[in-house]
């Protein structure tokens, strides 16, 4: 466990206040690393900063909004081009239970805006159940064109940044994994909320950062370059209160992410309240454990990790490595994997591809021609995902090494790797 020291390292960024209470006193307990692309990228690390005033956990020493909202127009791994941004059954899943936990709190024929929608599938399951007045807001147009090309559902092509233009308004507004992602938290929320009715309701959705530890994940793979804001159910009713929102209700829930991949989540509903805002709040006292026992458990568990990359490293096994997302970038930058003999990177995203990593060039399976050398899947979300690809659709003939194989979704001290 890294020990904490007493300010936040922000190098030449400014340091971040507390995105819950605004407040700019915090303890660092732990600092992410990454490799970078060789354009594109985000940033190359954060600091893991516990508010000392309500207790938050959030990301300092990162980029301001604006690249942010550069990033996901131009990056963004969320248009799922990989069989034309169909659905699989899992995110069909997750959707249905999403909508599941709001459709019971609204009236027939409410209109509904989904902020960060990605292709508009969480619409369209509201559109199933009948509700026709609808709005996608996503900064990726090719998540607009997949979302009206798969389900008729209408996607604005617009950062967060820019939903003044919008001139509609909403009795509900969602935003299902957004908040994690966004630097200025405050004044995107504001945006938002500007967008819905008086009396109007918002649906979040975020991942539950007291819990990172009860689900087994890749070591510290729940501390992704992409999200900078960690929330539990009493940080995100103190930020809600804060905006003038009520709580309707908060819930912990469960989201698969794949067969055998688990994020914790918290649900919540909250209602336009003018009194909210002098509602009393609670200290969040739980993010901070969860965190250092979710490091205790990455850092062993990546020890193991390690290990396995350091076989390949002194053999000098030829190497494809089949993803060049926030777990590779992490290796590249805390592994020896950079001084493995390796060929390419392989992902899907073409966002991704055309770029190089440490020099090494990012390729779509479709370019990738070698069919001797192993294929180590950096990945613990889709690892069986690409494994299937790569043996039953691709049919490569390429021996496959695989990090987390038969690891539990249940984190049971690191068990199967």
């Amino acid at each position: 466990m890294n020990s904490a020291v007493n300010s936040i390292s922000v190098g030449h960024r400014p340091t971040r206040e507390c995105p819950v209470c605004l407040a700019q006193q915090a303890r660092v307990i732990f600092r992410q690393k990454f490799s970078a692309f060789s354009e594109g990228g985000l940033m190359e690390g954060f600091d893991l900063a516990i508010c000392k005033k309500c207790g938050a956990g959030y990301a300092d020493d990162i980029p301001l909004q604006s690249e942010f909202d550069r990033y996901y127009a131009e990056m963004s791994k969320y248009q799922r081009s990989e069989g034309g941004g169909e659905l699989n059954a899992v995110d069909a899943e997750r959707y249905r239970q999403a909508a599941d936990m709001v459709v019971g709190r609204l009236k027939p024929g409410d209109s509904i805006v989904d902020v960060g929608c990605a292709t508009g599938a969480l619409l369209a399951e509201f559109k199933r159940r009948g509700f026709t007045n609808i709005l996608g807001i996503d900064p990726s147009s090719a998540c607009a064109d997949i979302g009206m090309r798969l389900y008729g559902v209408p996607i604005r092509t617009m950062p967060g940044s820019s939903l003044g233009a919008v001139t509609e308004r909403f009795d509900l507004a969602i935003l299902t994994g957004v908040l994690e992602h966004l630097r200025d938290v405050g004044a995107s929320l504001r945006l938002v909320l500007e967008l819905l009715k008086p009396g109007g309701q918002i649906y979040i959705e975020v991942p539950d950062a007291t819990r990172y530890r009860e689900w087994f994940s890749a070591p510290y793979q729940f501390f992704s370059m992409e999200h900078v804001n960690y929330f539990s159910p009493h940080s995100l009713t103190n930020l809600m209160l804060r905006l003038g929102l009520r709580s309707v209700f908060v819930e912990r829930v469960t989201r698969w992410l794949g067969p055998n991949a688990v994020e914790p989540a918290i649900a919540g509903l909250f209602r336009l309240d003018p009194a909210a805002g002098h509602a009393p709040r609670e200290r969040d006292t739980e993010t901070e454990p969860g965190f250092q026992t979710y490091i205790d458990f990455s850092s062993s568990l990546e020890r193991r990790v390690h290990c396995a990359i350091d076989e390949l490293v002194a053999n000098q096994t030829p190497l494809l490595v089949w993803g060049a997302g926030t777990h590779t970038l992490r290796l590249m930058e805390t592994s020896a994997l950079s001084k493995a003999n390796l060929l390419a990177f392989i992902d899907s995203n073409s966002s991704y591809q055309g770029k190089t990593l440490k020099g090494i060039p990012i390729l779509a399976p479709s370019q990738c021609r070698d069919r001797s050398s192993a294929v180590l899947i950096s990945s613990h979300v889709a690892e069986q995902e690409i494994k299937s690809q790569i043996l039953h659709v691709l049919q490569w003939p390429n021996p496959l090494v695989c990090l987390y194989e038969g690891a539990t979704a249940k984190a049971e001290g690191g068990r199967g790797i």
